[in-house]
Formats: structure tokens, sequence, C-alpha cells
């Protein structure tokens, strides 16, 4: 594994997908939703928002299937919850250690995600990894969704750090080109959807799992 020559203040990490094994859990759900009203290429339609928050889910909804879809996102929030609160949407593997090596390092740590702060904070809030976070920054605090930088600035700013100094790690598209038009040194680490040529040139690098971003780190 090669490491990367230079330390950073910060890292700035997206949550589903990302730390959250979320996203597989969310498709399913999407997929059970599709069938049940008869909403057809519902896989494609969850593939497309993920990385995106509430306003822009609903509003692609619209656009695919002509209908407003705030009842059918409520709906899977409901049944997305109650399987987070029963502990059936765990961290991703090495999740912990990377952000305790990071921590020893001395690094600022901040969560930028599309998700809600409630459901940040109660979804990762029974796994033990809240703690390691100096802040969280949430899709409810910002007027411009993923693909457009604004979370990531706003992480960086409460960091207290200029996003040069910092690291950026994300897994969707519209994450990684949110995170790299911030400034971000940009680490990609896939969840269900394997980059293409855009995302090949986008990411600064691209890492299979949180413990290969840990040895690029050079993190002990």
């Amino acid at each position: 594994m090669e490491h990367i020559n230079r330390t950073f203040k910060a890292a700035v990490f997206d949550m589903d997908g990302l730390i959250l094994d979320s996203e597989r859990t969310v498709l399913s759900i999407w997929e059970q939703l599709g069938e049940k009203y008869g909403f057809a290429g519902i896989r494609d339609y969850g593939i497309s928002v993920i990385g995106k928050n509430k306003q822009a889910t609903v509003d692609e909804f619209k656009r695919v299937y002509g209908e407003p879809g705030e009842p059918y996102e409520r709906e899977l929030r409901v049944i997305y919850n109650g399987m987070a609160d029963k502990g059936q949407v765990p961290l991703k593997p090495h999740t912990i250690e990377l952000l305790s090596a990071m921590k020893r390092a001395g690094m600022k740590l901040a969560i930028a995600s599309s998700s809600s702060r409630e459901e940040v904070t109660s979804q990762m809030g029974p796994l033990g990894a809240l703690p390691f976070f100096d802040a969280l920054v949430t899709g409810d605090q910002v007027k411009r969704s993923k693909p457009d930088p604004e979370i990531f600035l706003l992480a960086c700013d409460a960091l207290g750090v200029k996003p040069e100094e910092g690291v950026g790690l994300e897994d969707s598209f519209n994450g990684v080109r949110s995170c790299k038009a911030s400034g971000l040194y940009t680490v990609m680490v896939p969840d269900l959807i394997m980059p293409d040529e855009e995302m090949k040139s986008l990411a600064d690098i691209i890492l299979p799992s949180l413990k290969d971003v840990q040895d690029f780190l050079n993190l002990k």
C-alpha cells in the first residue's frame, strides 16, 4: 500500500455508505416500496438519489414518476429508522479503527451528511462513533445539496481549517463532486456504485476500504 507524503489537520466524512452501511438498506426499502406501489425502475431511481438530501430526493421522484415523493420518502424513513433503532444498520468495517487513529494523530473530525441532524445523531449515537467528531454539518443546514460544495465548506469552517488543510472522504458520485469542488483532498471509498472515468479523474485517490484509508494516510 502506498502512503501519502503529507499530513492533514482535519478530515471530513460523509456518513451514508461511507461510515454507516446504510445505502444497501435504503435501496432495499425503495425496492420494497416500488413493488408495493407499482413504481417501475425504482432501483435505478434509488441509486440516482444516493448522496442527495431529502428535498433533492423528493424532487427527483416527482420528475421520474410524476407524483409527490414526500409520502414515499416518509414511509421509507419510518422503516429505515425502525431498523436503525434496532442496530440493524451497522458501521462499515474499520470505522472505529480509522477514527481512533485520526484522533491519535491530532486531527479534527467532522461529518458532512445530506441526512438531517436528527437522523445523523439517532443513527450514529448507538454505534459509538459520534464522540470522535468535533462537528456535524447536515442536510438541513445547507441551501444547496451535493454536488454543490457548500456542506464541505461549512464543515471546514466549523473545524476552523482551510479546505486545503483537510482530507474529505466520500463514496457517492455527487459526494465526490462536492468534496473535490470544496478544495479538500478527496478520497473516494466506493460503496454500491463503482467509480467511472469522471470519478477517477476527480478523486485524488480511490481506495477499497477504510482500512486502506488508514494505511494510505500512514496513521498508526
